[in-house]
């Protein structure tokens, strides 16, 4: 078009579309925000309301996650040794919970996919005598479980249990309000013994026995973490002074009990870079990495897949003197040790070493991974 002079003039651009254009600008921007910051996404909210409204969309919130893929680490839970009916929450990032008051005569005892699995103080040898809840820190939700059922002739020899996302095939990016999984497993005189419940059904499920393979009966932990490889649960135990781990799969309801080598004790169950079932333990300065694999006769074998020295990660004026391993992160190569300066997180991906707590006695130690947006 030409002016009232004759010249050109600039095309008229609908202003509908350059305020979209902008929207997704601002939107790629506040897209590459450090996913364990959540204060900067707070903050970016406040600068106006256009800024406000393209967070709380459900649709950033799902490009937010898919874009950075794996959840931040935005604290962990621990209970010091002194202190057993204190349960408390370490921020490792911005974050703070919700209803974290709540902790106090609750024992953390797993995380995974953004919830928390929380048991009553305090902890019986029996699981159907402790309470049990599921929280929620980002949304400060929190559910108690009903009770357990009860088996009147059993005499239980300890306990585990977790909580997951029931959705073998879910990427859990954004599952943390769907429907949830927890699961029992314990141990009597009989065999081991496993309960579900479902958040869908609103019940336990009917539990699922195996009887012992001879000697002493199964006694788990509370505090050792499990793994989770192949919509299959494992949890590890000790029988005989020898360690081991059940097998709790969770699409046949199968349970199945396989005795480690007596090298894999001091130590805890993890996940391999390739999904498989690894092991992973700490003596003195070295970090030692297993994986289990498919034998020759189709038994599996415990491979040492990795060493590494510690003490080159640490720096000078935190000498490793001794250490112990007590955790990893679900599907990440992070670990934690517990020194005699406080509790440190390993990545092995990036070689990144810090200290998460300062704490030395902590009796046990959950890591919260979980996004959370505005």
């Amino acid at each position: 078009p030409l002016s009232a002079a004759g010249l050109p003039t600039a095309p008229q651009m609908d202003p509908a579309a350059a305020l979209a254009d902008m929207d997704e600008l601002v939107e790629e921007v506040l897209l590459r925000s450090p996913p364990d910051d959540p204060a900067h996404l707070v903050r970016a909210a406040l600068v106006c309301k256009r800024w406000c409204r393209i967070l709380a969309d459900a649709g950033f919130r799902r490009r937010f996650r898919k874009l950075h893929r794996t959840p931040p680490m935005l604290g962990i839970l621990h209970r010091h040794t002194h202190a057993s009916y204190v349960t408390t929450f370490t921020a490792t990032s911005s974050f703070r919970p919700r209803n974290g008051d709540l902790l106090r005569d609750w024992c953390a005892l797993d995380s995974r996919h953004g919830r928390v699995l929380l048991a009553g103080l305090p902890l019986r040898d029996d699981p159907s005598e402790n309470n049990l809840s599921v929280w929620d820190p980002v949304t400060g939700e929190q559910l108690e479980l009903p009770e357990q059922p009860q088996h009147p002739n059993r005499v239980p020899f300890g306990w585990n249990a977790t909580v997951l996302c029931p959705d073998g095939a879910c990427d859990h990016l954004d599952c943390g309000r769907g429907p949830f999984l927890v699961v029992v497993v314990g141990t009597d005189f009989d065999g081991g013994f496993v309960y579900a419940y479902s958040s869908e059904a609103g019940a336990w499920r009917d539990p699922t026995y195996a009887a012992h393979y001879g000697g002493d009966p199964l006694n788990f932990f509370f505090f050792d973490p499990c793994a989770y490889v192949e919509n299959a649960l494992y949890f590890m135990f000790h029988r005989d002074m020898k360690p081991g781990i059940l097998e709790y799969n969770l699409g046949t309801h199968e349970i199945s009990q396989d005795l480690l080598p007596h090298y894999l004790d001091r130590g805890v169950l993890t996940t391999t870079e390739n999904g498989g079932l690894g092991f992973a333990a700490v003596d003195w300065s070295r970090l030692y990495l297993w994986s289990r694999e498919a034998g020759r006769d189709g038994y599996p074998i415990w491979a040492q897949s990795r060493t590494i020295e510690l003490n080159i990660m640490f720096p000078a004026d935190c000498p490793l003197l001794s250490s112990c391993m007590i955790g990893s992160v679900h599907g990440l190569h992070v670990f934690f040790v517990s020194t005699v300066d406080g509790i440190f997180s390993i990545d092995l991906k990036s070689g990144r070493m810090r200290k998460v707590c300062k704490e030395r006695d902590i009796e046990n130690f959950v890591p919260y991974m979980s996004f959370c947006t505005p």
